[in-house]
């Protein structure tokens, strides 16, 4: 069955992972750069949040949508230029988590004038998984630099060698340190 959710991306999140996959017998394994290497989460508040597993062909798929739509990107008004997510908060201890195991489509709009609905100030980054369902996020510029330059350290394998670059990127303290 089906699913589309859309909420608005208030942070986002990546993290390296290590999946370990079965390859039935007969079958060819996947290549390694289609072996999921980071965990990508959207999150909408303290309550929503939708997480996907990329593998480095996904996180170069993904950067390459965003080259993509940003020369279609429409002359905005000042007053949508510095549009900021709301945050989705539901009934207290209910949390709405989505996760994405495997990624097989990923596509980005810029913000732009629609003639049917007007001012759209936002990034829209839409996920969809094997069975067809569906996440879309809308997303500010600024949190586009965040999520681009997280796509850039999983696509070189180079996420997780460096704590300190992760937390950064993340937008994580310590609260030690």
């Amino acid at each position: 069955m089906r699913h589309t959710i859309a909420f608005q991306a208030t942070a986002f999140q990546a993290a390296p992972v290590e999946v370990q996959i079965e390859v039935p017998e007969g079958e060819e394994a996947p290549a390694p750069e289609q072996v999921p290497s980071a965990i990508i989460v959207f999150l909408g508040g303290p309550s929503v949040q939708v997480s996907a597993f990329v593998s480095t062909t996904d996180a170069e798929n993904l950067m390459s949508a965003f080259t993509q739509a940003e020369p279609m990107r429409g002359e905005m008004p000042p007053e949508a230029q510095a549009w900021e997510a709301e945050e989705t908060v539901l009934p207290a201890a209910m949390l709405f988590g989505v996760n994405i195991e495997s990624l097989v489509g990923a596509a980005v709009t810029p913000p732009h004038v629609n003639p049917e609905v007007g001012i759209v100030p936002h990034w829209t980054v839409q996920l969809q998984d094997a069975d067809g369902s569906s996440a879309q996020v809308a997303v500010s510029d600024a949190l586009c630099v965040t999520i681009i330059r997280a796509l850039a350290q999983i696509a070189s394998g180079e996420i997780g060698q460096g704590d300190e670059d992760i937390a950064a990127l993340n937008g994580f303290t310590d609260p030690e340190g």
